[in-house]
């Protein structure tokens, strides 16, 4: 991407007369909240698909189904969260009133019953769902009242925060799967229970330090002033539009991903592997085998590690943002994460005549996944905030994540072909072709986003 980022401003030095250059306190409440409340969420979606296959009994496209429908609905209730937390509530009594469901959904979810369990999944994805967005724009918040003009500052908290999503996850989904095979769902079930609400105490605990929040319809504006946010809004959705093919391809990677793993890929344990990562059947017994769905940590290990690194990276070569301006980043993001089925599809060559084949496809495929995600969705997250008119921070980050309802939409239809209609090679075939596709279309977006905000600057 030729163009180089308009917003460089905020990227500046603040220099020596600036506000403090360290994090505010808030940063560890948003951190640790953050993280009880991902270890809580990935958790349960760890176990969920095979909870629904083997202990519910549905088939495996009725199950991608559920799961999907689950997904949409934690990425698109943030636009009413969003919508509370602007007119009525603010965003810290939004997020606190909206736990506690959070916390009995997580209860209930290991009671076996079809109707139990969808209203269970259905209260998950409304307090999942209307926190989302106002937990992020209230940080966001807050370091524009702390820390004012240092956007640099801003971003590095978006990744740290980014960070905490994923030290929750990497836990959750490397623990839960070995705790459902010690002690059963019902158990494992229980464990992001006690997250969340551990979640909910830390959050609350913080509110001393979070930004002055000011409820209700904001100031009227000119008509100049509407038409000058309504372009912003264009220019972002014109971009959250391709995002959806991201989430598309992304999303497969927890349920066809495990599905093609427990059909297709040697899980037999190494020698060198300690015990307690054995799997077990129905009746408890051993199978010497990994879980199918045990993979799902290498996600969250690498973007761990590649937080770190980027945190080091982008300020070594790159730091006034001119060299990798963020469409840049969310650029490269779409060309790894087509890659990524695109190694899953060359897995699902060898797999002719009934082949296992080795599980290092999937670990490879997963940390070129990862790549792509830390580059495009670390990215966007503070792109939206940071391109966002003053007065719909939260509407816009809630857009962003309705992003991941559509795609989560889309694919409540597609994901259910895996295996049915389509094989796993062609299924993961498409998904690169996809994601291909809407990195070419991005480059000429982004371009035309870049231009425009730099005239508009």
């Amino acid at each position: 991407m030729s163009v180089a980022d308009p917003r460089q401003e905020d990227y500046a030095d603040p220099g020596p007369a600036a506000t403090p250059a360290r994090h505010p306190i808030a940063i560890w409440f948003f951190f640790w909240g953050e993280f009880a409340e991902r270890c809580s969420y990935y958790g349960m979606r760890a176990i969920l698909p095979l909870y629904l296959t083997t202990r519910l009994g549905l088939p495996d496209d009725t199950a991608s189904t559920w799961y999907f429908a689950f997904k949409m609905g934690c990425y698109f209730l943030p636009l009413l969260g969003g919508w509370l937390a602007d007119r009525y509530l603010g965003k810290y009594w939004t997020i606190v009133g909206f736990s506690v469901p959070y916390v009995i959904a997580q209860l209930l979810i290991g009671i076996e019953n079809d109707w139990i369990v969808m209203l269970a999944l259905a209260l998950c994805a409304m307090g999942s769902g209307v926190i989302k967005p106002n937990i992020s724009a209230l940080m966001g918040q807050t370091y524009d009242q702390q820390r004012p003009g240092n956007g640099s500052l801003r971003a590095s908290a978006f990744l740290w925060f980014y960070f905490a999503v994923n030290v929750g996850a990497l836990i959750s989904l490397f623990a839960l799967p070995i705790i459902r095979n010690k002690f059963g769902y019902q158990v494992a079930f229980l464990v992001p229970a006690g997250f969340m609400a551990v979640a909910l105490a830390i959050f609350a605990l913080g509110k001393p330090h979070y930004a002055k929040e000011t409820v209700g319809p904001a100031p009227s504006m000119s008509p100049e002033e509407r038409a000058e946010q309504r372009k912003v809004v264009a220019r972002l959705l014109g971009v959250f539009l391709l995002v959806v093919f991201f989430w598309v391809v992304y999303e497969h990677n927890d349920t066809q991903w495990t599905f093609f793993a427990r059909d297709h890929i040697d899980l037999k344990i190494p020698s060198w592997a300690p015990s307690w990562l054995e799997a077990t059947d129905k009746d408890g017994t051993p199978t010497g085998q990994i879980a199918p769905d045990q993979f799902q940590f290498i996600n969250a290990l690498f973007v761990l590690l590649l937080v770190l690194f980027f945190q080091w990276f982008w300020p070594t070569v790159d730091p006034t943002g001119k060299r990798f301006p963020q469409t840049t980043k969310v650029l490269l993001g779409f060309v790894f994460t087509g890659a990524a089925p695109a190694v899953m599809a060359l897995a699902a060559q060898g797999t002719a005549g009934g082949a296992k084949v080795s599980m290092l496809w999937i670990v490879g495929a997963y940390i070129i996944l990862t790549l792509g995600e830390v580059l495009l969705y670390g990215t966007m997250l503070d792109l939206s905030y940071a391109y966002a008119p003053a007065r719909m921070k939260g509407f816009i980050t809630a857009c962003f994540l309705v992003t991941n309802a559509l795609g989560n939409l889309i694919n409540m239809q597609y994901a259910g072909m895996y295996n049915t209609r389509l094989s796993p090679e062609l299924f993961f075939t498409i998904d690169a072709a996809l994601c291909f596709g809407a990195a070419i279309a991005f480059f000429f977006v982004a371009r035309q986003f870049n231009k425009s905000n730099a005239a508009a600057a």
